[in-house]
């Protein structure tokens, strides 16, 4: 059966109108920026994520790792994003991700050898330390320390050093439940994302998900493994050499 010209037009405009108003009903679907596969950077694709974070959004971020949930650390309201997103404790700090070395000495109070940051980072591996009067007291308020990583992936060192800032960053998933290593493995949180920077598969094992390796250095000459990680073996091994002692021992 035909339809009349006049009717065909009205039911297309129609359907234009309840496509518009489900647009308006749904959240936009998140920017997908598929980075390179070698360790070259696309400034364009950094410009994106971080004008993303600077209007107060949250990204999908590949690490050295583990997929991660991103904001800004000194914007409130990008940190309770984060953890509404995640359904995660509030009691449950969340790390930092800086751009540089330099930076940890203005976001937290570092009392290390000189060098063993270098020889640790970039890598995976979280650094505990007493955190800094400048940064933001919304972060984590139930502890004095922070954690902070530098992760060994181009494209989340030159974000970091885009932003001007600490990133606020945590593991791509539901809380309690495994971590990521493909962007399809935390779907359910796209919805609630402004852009996935997407690195393609980041390991093949089980291990893989293990994260970084965290280690508590707050207290002078000592350390404390946190979390094995995936890089225990090779952390303690730096720690030593620099003279530091097992706190558990």
């Amino acid at each position: 059966m035909r339809l009349a010209p006049r009717l065909s037009l009205r039911i297309i405009h129609n359907l234009k109108q309840v496509a518009h108003l489900s647009e308006m009903q749904n959240p936009s679907k998140p920017t997908i920026l598929n980075l390179p596969v070698t360790q070259k950077v696309d400034p364009a694709q950094v410009k994106v994520a971080a004008e993303s974070l600077l209007n107060g959004n949250i990204i999908a971020v590949p690490t050295d790792t583990i997929y991660g949930v991103a904001g800004l650390v000194q914007n409130s309201e990008a940190i309770r994003k984060i953890y509404n997103i995640k359904n995660r404790d509030q009691a449950k700090p969340i790390a930092i991700s800086v751009g540089n070395v330099a930076d940890f000495y203005k976001w937290s109070k570092v009392i290390l050898p000189q060098g063993l940051l270098d020889d640790l980072l970039p890598g995976p591996v979280t650094i505990v330390l007493q955190r800094s009067s400048q940064l933001n007291p919304d972060l984590n308020p139930g502890t004095p320390l922070v954690g902070i990583r530098i992760p060994n992936h181009p494209f989340i060192i030159e974000l970091a050093r885009k932003c001007g800032g600490p990133i606020a960053l945590t593991s791509a998933n539901i809380s309690s439940t495994k971590s990521t290593l493909n962007t399809r493995e935390f779907a359910e949180l796209w919805p609630q994302l402004d852009v996935i920077c997407d690195g393609g598969q980041l390991g093949d094992t089980e291990f893989s998900r293990r994260g970084s390796t965290v280690v508590d250095l707050s207290v002078r000459g000592k350390y404390r493994i946190i979390r094995d990680g995936s890089a225990k073996k090779e952390t303690v091994e730096v720690l030593e050499r620099y003279s530091l002692q097992d706190a558990a021992s």
